[in-house]
């Protein structure tokens, strides 16, 4: 019976340490929370305002070319190449919209004609250059040109370069020289010569 009453007094202390032994700070502090294996939430980007810092100007004109340093905007450029007997001939024109062909359009547009002498194949137009020079300043009586204000003043080249750069599909081309600009309306007005300049990217189509 006494034995007995041993083993119970026995059994109940190991209890009371178990439980002590389980409040114990000590056995808290050996088993620490778990680090988080991804940084808080407000340490990450905000995507949207990344998004909205990169969106591209929707006020941008497609193109631009500047007259004596003042620019002025222009559709998207394009740029036509083909062969024309042993010459490559690059044909650089805006992307006019269709309001273009009505008489009041009052917008700008280009279209310059350039044989490539440095190169044998249209597909070689990305490492190419243009160098123009006319013969006099006169009018040439010319479709082609810069053209301001509908076709009111029409710009021709007369001592230009222009530096064609990139690759088959996509080309950037780099224009700046002498133009001389004409007044359709008034016939009796004097030329002028503008300086002219600017870089322009466009798609590149080869034609047979």
């Amino acid at each position: 019976m006494f034995r007995q009453s041993r083993l119970i007094a026995m059994a109940i202390a190991t209890l009371l340490v178990i439980g002590c032994d389980s409040r114990d700070p000590s056995v808290v502090k050996s088993n620490p929370k778990p680090t988080p294996t991804t940084a808080p939430a407000a340490t990450q980007p905000d995507a949207l305002a990344f998004a909205a810092t990169t969106e591209p100007a929707t006020t941008q004109p497609a193109s631009q070319l500047t007259f004596d340093g003042q620019s002025y905007p222009f559709p998207a450029a394009r740029l036509r190449v083909s062969k024309s007997g042993k010459h490559v001939v690059a044909r650089l024109y805006s992307n006019d919209p269709k309001a273009a062909l009505s008489d009041d359009y009052k917008g700008n547009s280009y279209d310059l004609v350039m044989e490539l002498d440095d190169i044998s194949e249209p597909q070689q137009v990305y490492a190419s250059a243009w160098q123009f020079k006319a013969r006099s300043r006169d009018y040439a009586d010319s479709s082609h040109g810069i053209f301001l204000e509908g076709i009111r003043y029409q710009l021709e080249p007369y001592n230009v370069t222009a530096q064609f750069l990139g690759g088959i599909l996509l080309v950037r081309i780099d224009l700046e020289g002498e133009f001389m600009q004409f007044d359709q309306v008034d016939a009796s007005s004097t030329p002028k010569s503008v300086f002219v300049k600017g870089s322009l990217l466009a798609p590149v189509e080869y034609k047979d």
